[in-house]
């Protein structure tokens, strides 16, 4: 049998607990757990709260996901996909930036919800850090895109691609892609498709959007939601904090002002949504970003991906209201339209063809490789054919390239050439225009063609195959 531990006791009587060890001895005792019960279990809830929360996020992201997302039929843009860019993962200018069309549609209460209300190019500098808007209106009469055929609005577009006999791939918004980047010359990566009562939504559950109205708007002939009736809408000139049906009244409202400058009011409001949501009382409100998402599910369609969506929120977060530019397509006295009446109201180029407002679109959405690197360019004329070096140099200056020489060269070629003289300084611009010149590339110059124009980055000759693009 175990030996029973021997007791002391002390002059009163008392007794007195021996230690069982000598580790007892050394080793101070804890206090009791059972004096604060409620930390285990405040402990215990938080960690249970933070599961749920995490499950109910992760879980409402993972059926927003599904709910909005539809598979891109086009091209993706290079910086959603690689956190580093080489110059071969460019298809061409304009992949250095990423560009999304925003769509905003008036939904399944009206009638004619398919039509494309608002048409907005959205283009991401994420090298500099800058955004620029194009506006296009809907008026913009055009050639519809294969497979559909015939001519309209361009707001018709959207709706004919949504018609289900048709079986159309990505539906309306993939036709309007194609569209604005036939329109623009510019490649269109995603986008984005929201209807007026998500908009409404998702205003109101930001708790409303800052916004500096420039001129005062009465507009007595604002639809009501019957769209039947009237309901007058004004607002007073200065700063307003907006909810969502008086945002976007503000967006719609068109009678007494302009369809330009109702364009030029959306792209405000995206500046303020986009301040918005991604301020830090949106981002560290749970609730908030739950709710968000709920609008999200019910009222938006895009084809950008998870991944994609979380690289492009940390690439706009970082950008500053001053770096944001903002354009519309108009028909003022320097404008790119002009109005006519064909049986309805439209409006088409003022040159006859998309070169001016090409021409735009290039200038503000210039490629941040071409613009960083800032290659200087020469053209020598080698065909033989009077006017083909200057009709390459037109080309060239449309695409932002920036190009000090046109020259006649000493004789004629039948070979088309760039010639790198930046010792490998200039790789992007080199291979852009390797691309969209369907040229070979050498860094061994040859003496006469070097002699001609000594000081450039890039010389290219033109020889006589060269045909010289029409787009």
């Amino acid at each position: 049998m175990k030996a029973r531990r021997a007791h002391v006791i002390n002059a009163d009587g008392s007794l007195i607990k021996r230690p069982d060890t000598v580790a007892e001895i050394i080793r101070p005792k804890r206090p009791s757990q059972r004096k604060f019960p409620w930390l285990k279990r405040l402990g215990l809830l938080v960690g249970i709260v933070f599961l749920v929360y995490v499950g109910i996020v992760g879980a409402k992201v993972l059926g927003v996901i599904g709910e909005i997302h539809v598979n891109n039929e086009g091209s993706t843009a290079p910086f959603l996909k690689f956190p580093k860019i080489t110059p071969e993962a460019l298809a061409g200018e304009g992949d250095g930036r990423i560009n999304i069309l925003l769509l905003g549609i008036v939904g399944k209460t009206h009638t004619a919800g398919s039509l494309a209300d608002t048409i907005i190019l959205v283009s991401i500098d994420p090298t500099n850090n800058k955004i620029a808007l194009l506006s296009i209106p809907r008026d913009l009469y055009v050639t519809y895109p294969k497979p559909l055929s015939g001519q309209g609005k361009i707001n018709a577009i959207h709706a004919y691609g949504e018609e289900p006999q048709r079986k159309i791939a990505g539906g309306g918004p993939e036709m309007m892609k194609k569209e604005v980047a036939q329109i623009l010359d510019v490649p269109v990566h995603y986008f984005v498709r929201v209807d007026f009562d998500g908009f409404k939504k998702l205003v109101d559950t930001l708790g409303g959007v800052t916004v500096n109205v420039e001129k005062a708007i009465y507009d007595p002939l604002y639809p009501a939601p019957n769209m039947i009736d009237y309901s007058p809408f004004k607002i007073s000139a200065g700063i307003h904090e907006l909810d969502g049906d008086t945002a976007l009244k503000f967006v719609r409202s068109r009678e007494t002002t302009s369809d330009f400058d109702r364009a030029h009011r959306q792209q405000q409001i995206i500046s303020a949504i986009k301040e918005k949501s991604l301020s830090l009382g949106v981002l560290s409100n749970p609730k908030k970003i739950v709710d968000i998402l709920s609008v999200l599910g019910q009222h938006v369609k895009t084809d950008l991906t998870t991944s994609e969506m979380e690289r492009l929120v940390k690439i706009v977060k970082d950008i500053q209201k001053e770096n944001i530019l903002s354009k519309v397509l108009d028909n003022g006295p320097d404008g790119p339209l002009v109005s006519e009446n064909n049986g309805a109201y439209v409006l088409v180029p003022r040159s006859g063809d998309y070169k001016e407002i090409q021409k735009i679109a290039h200038e503000i959405f210039v490629d941040p490789f071409l613009d960083n690197e800032k290659a200087t360019i020469a053209v020598q004329n080698a065909s033989g054919v009077a006017g083909k070096g200057i009709e390459v140099s037109t080309l060239l200056k449309e695409y932002t390239y920036t190009v000090n020489n046109t020259v006649t060269a000493s004789k004629v070629s039948k070979q088309s050439m760039i010639y790198d003289t930046s010792n490998g300084k200039k790789p992007a611009t080199i291979e852009l225009l390797k691309k969209r010149l369907g040229m070979s590339v050498s860094t061994t110059v040859p003496s006469d063609i070097q002699a001609t124009t000594p000081n450039e980055d890039i010389i290219i000759v033109v020889g006589e195959s060269y045909v010289v693009s029409k787009k």
